[in-house]
């Protein structure tokens, strides 16, 4: 009896890790020097997204073995000066590096104060490395290289759309939002998504719930869960919208 006593707590403490482990959807606050949310999701075994701090004049050298995580970077307070695949660029704020499993991205802050960075660490248990690799090679994408295109709310930066070693589709855009206006009206899609406030204020409705989302948060939103955006600052709203299946 004392041993089936036991198995029963080891399994309710592992439906409790587990039930842990799972990201809920919500806005998740800025941290300068540690994780914002870390769990897993409907793809994603592991996802974590985490804020870094580089003091002026210092750098941070992130080197990826070849099986571990795809890394994804936003500049979230720049420039920072960024090498990754022999190349070193000067990224201005809510530019992007993408960092493939292998790989080795170095960030040095050339400021005297500090400058900022958002991280996010994404693996899968059924990943295609070769699927991955092909579809193409680990990037940097300056702010002042994205192409904006107006339209009727705002407008739109599209990153890119592809296929990783951990995901099928990988998308990125940026969207401008202007004041008083919603994105659309509360949808759900297949896709998980991550929407990411790079400057603003605006209500997220996740479900049935409104959520206020401020400059430096991220939301996290299930698969086929209602959701939308509003701006109700006086400016426009810019924020990432980063989806996978």
């Amino acid at each position: 009896m004392r041993s089936l006593a036991g198995l029963f707590v080891f399994i309710s403490c592992f439906q409790v890790l587990f039930a842990q482990s799972r990201l809920e959807s919500s806005v998740y606050d800025w941290n300068p020097k540690g994780t914002i949310f870390n769990g897993s999701g409907a793809v994603l075994s592991h996802q974590h997204l985490q804020g870094h701090t580089i003091r002026g004049g210092k750098r941070k050298i992130i080197q990826m073995q070849a099986s571990g995580p795809e890394m994804f970077f936003i500049i979230k307070e720049g420039p920072v000066d960024v090498s990754l695949n022999g190349q070193t660029r000067r990224l201005e704020k809510g530019s992007v590096v993408f960092v493939m499993p292998g790989d080795a991205v170095t960030f040095r802050n050339p400021r005297k104060d500090e400058a900022a960075i958002y991280e996010m660490r994404m693996d899968a248990a059924g990943r295609d490395e070769e699927g991955g690799h092909a579809a193409g090679p680990s990037f940097m994408m300056d702010w002042f290289d994205m192409t904006f295109r107006a339209h009727e709310k705002g407008g739109v930066r599209q990153l890119f759309d592809r296929k990783t070693v951990t995901m099928k589709r990988f998308d990125i855009h940026i969207t401008q939002l202007n004041p008083g206006l919603s994105s659309h009206a509360p949808h759900t899609h297949q896709n998980e998504e991550i929407i990411l406030m790079i400057d603003g204020e605006g209500e997220m409705t996740l479900g049935s719930n409104p959520h206020r989302i401020t400059t430096g948060q991220a939301a996290w939103v299930a698969s086929m869960l209602p959701h939308n955006i509003t701006n109700i600052g006086k400016r426009p709203a810019l924020y990432f919208a980063i989806q996978w299946n």
